[in-house]
């Protein structure tokens, strides 16, 4: 059985800030142009794509649509 904690907020584990890389913004530009609003099943498959977290992906998309107003 996987280990179902490590889905789990911890306040002691250190976020280090993860810049994208050019490959990687070179997807999510295209992925936005297409859809600047993808449901979690996209973002999903495009974290696993990219090698980030879904939450990165969300994250990414909501800066970049303010950055789109």
């Amino acid at each position: 059985m996987e280990d179902f904690r490590a889905t789990f907020y911890n306040p002691f584990e250190i976020k280090h800030r993860r810049r994208t890389s050019r490959a990687q913004l070179k997807v999510l530009e295209k992925s936005f142009s297409e859809n600047p609003k993808p449901n979690a099943t996209v973002r999903r498959l495009l974290a696993q794509q990219l090698d980030m977290t879904p939450r990165g992906v969300q994250i990414w998309f909501q800066n970049r649509r303010a950055k789109a107003k």
